[in-house]
């Protein structure tokens, strides 16, 4: 009976080792801090907006001065992918960056050719460096100086400190499928004479044509009674296809309808002008329904129709 008992403990004593034993490695696998790495945010081929690589950068990193440094090398550092573009190359050059540890802030100071940047590359390239930067724990926000002074939007406004939720937007499931994208677009001016260019931000998901995008936006009109719509409002926007430089815009026959008091040569041209801004477009052929050839407002449609500024303001 005695034996009995002896083999009973020893078992007990056996599964206790177990138990106890399990429970350390889970302790210890707890306490382990899970690694994550930044994301190193592109220009996608065609400015179509931002992705992303991996890289060997440790989010947590505590030494936050060496953890931008090397972040901003690894923005400078080509995709490997055809026609992408790092989000610090040229004509971007950085002169020097400053990090205030306290404010959760990094600044970074580039030279005067920053302003060249067209407003599709400057916004894709802004919303990249932000949008990495602000994946080190120990930086939130990230602002921009161009030779010390402020970077200012194209209204002369000062844009200050900028966080990652104010180019991507995070729907549900669908994380970093959103951009956020400044448009120019072409209304009439008070007087109905000329056009003239109204910069206008949406958001859009990955997989849209911009271009479609920008095309119905000028149908849904301007947000300010100082310019004019040109385009009929029931218009929609068939199709867009852009080959070989030339996008071809199919419009609903309401495209047709005369509800506007506008020259039927600024109204093209509100199209034409705001579709070859993108530096992938070089013409503009329209359609109606499929048909390429039809009469608007008594303006028989030729194409492929070039940018004219002569329409501009």
């Amino acid at each position: 009976m005695v034996f009995t008992k002896k083999k009973i403990f020893r078992k007990i004593a056996y599964l206790l080792s177990i138990f106890i034993g399990a429970g350390l490695l889970l302790a210890c696998s707890s306490s382990k801090e899970t690694v994550s790495n930044v994301m190193i945010y592109y220009l996608k081929p065609l400015e179509a907006g931002i992705a992303s690589w991996e890289s060997d950068i440790n989010v947590n990193a505590t030494d936050v001065n060496t953890a931008v440094s090397q972040t901003l090398k690894a923005l400078s550092k080509s995709p490997g992918i055809a026609d992408s573009q790092p989000a610090i190359s040229e004509p971007v050059t950085l002169l020097i960056f400053s990090v205030d540890e306290k404010a959760k802030t990094v600044n970074l100071d580039f030279a005067p050719e920053y302003e060249e940047l067209g407003r599709t590359s400057e916004i894709l390239r802004r919303a990249a460096i932000v949008r990495t930067l602000t994946q080190l724990k120990k930086i939130d926000t990230v602002t921009f100086t161009i030779s010390g002074r402020d970077l200012r939007d194209h209204n002369g406004n000062e844009i200050g400190n900028m966080t990652s939720d104010m180019f991507i937007y995070n729907v549900g499931k669908e994380i970093n499928t959103y951009d956020k994208y400044e448009v120019k677009l072409y209304f009439l001016d008070e007087e109905k004479q000329k056009l003239v260019p109204v910069y206008r931000s949406v958001v859009y998901k990955n997989g849209i044509s911009i271009v479609k995008l920008a095309v119905e936006q000028i149908i849904e009109g301007p947000n300010t009674d100082s310019v004019n719509s040109t385009i009929p409002p029931d218009t929609k926007v068939n199709s867009v296809d852009i080959k070989d430089g030339v996008c071809y815009i199919d419009f609903s026959s309401e495209f047709l309808s005369e509800p506007l008091d506008v020259d039927p040569s600024l109204a093209l041209y509100s199209v034409i002008d705001t579709v070859t801004e993108f530096p992938e477009v070089d013409s503009v052929v329209f359609s109606v329904d499929g048909e390429s050839d039809f009469i608007f407002r008594d303006f028989e449609i030729t194409g492929p129709y070039k940018r004219n500024t002569d329409y501009i303001k």
